[in-house]
């Protein structure tokens, strides 16, 4: 079957019998697909090979993943963004309370991003060094550095309660000289 946005010939590739998928992604320039169950494991399609392996996702047994819009990854695959929401929290299965960031090679967490306005989503920019988090509660939006996941920018009044966030590509076109 062609997928509907590349055009490129899709093959079976997976089967879920039992657990819940909560989400899946495709970074652009990976030959992965990762497959979020709601069984805290991470399902990874080589679409290349057609390989199959699974990984168990480290999480507090406290918390669950954070609903669709909160998984991401830089765009070679080499890490992947997992919102996780705390069970106990007032919110439950609304914000994320932490977003995890997982090597997908050895499936280790490298660092876990506690926001201090908590995002109902975020997104990371195309060149991969840039996190973006949006949150309802004080209309803000975050900016993470991905290489040292530090905050390099935070703004309040963005909007009435955003949602979603959309990172355009950041591709400049020539312009013609003017002589």
């Amino acid at each position: 079957m062609p997928d509907p946005i590349k055009g490129i010939e899709i093959e079976n590739i997976a089967v879920f019998q039992s657990e819940l998928v909560v989400e899946a992604i495709k970074p652009e320039d990976s030959t992965s697909l990762f497959i979020i169950t709601g069984e805290s494991r991470v399902t990874t399609v080589d679409l290349q090979t057609g390989a199959v392996t699974h990984a168990d996702l480290a999480q507090d047994e406290n918390s669950s993943f954070g609903q669709i819009g909160t998984l991401d990854a830089t765009s070679d695959g080499a890490r992947l963004f997992v919102g996780f929401i705390r069970d106990d929290e007032e919110r439950r299965g609304f914000v994320v309370n932490e977003i995890r960031v997982d090597d997908t090679i050895f499936w280790h967490v490298l660092a876990v991003i506690e926001p201090h306005d908590p995002p109902m989503h975020f997104a990371i920019s195309e060149n991969g060094q840039r996190l973006y988090t949006v949150s309802p509660f004080e209309n803000s939006i975050a900016i993470y550095d991905t290489t040292d996941l530090q905050l390099t920018a935070y703004r309040t009044g963005v909007g009435a309660t955003p949602a979603r966030i959309v990172i355009p590509s950041m591709t400049i076109e020539p312009t013609a000289k003017s002589e």
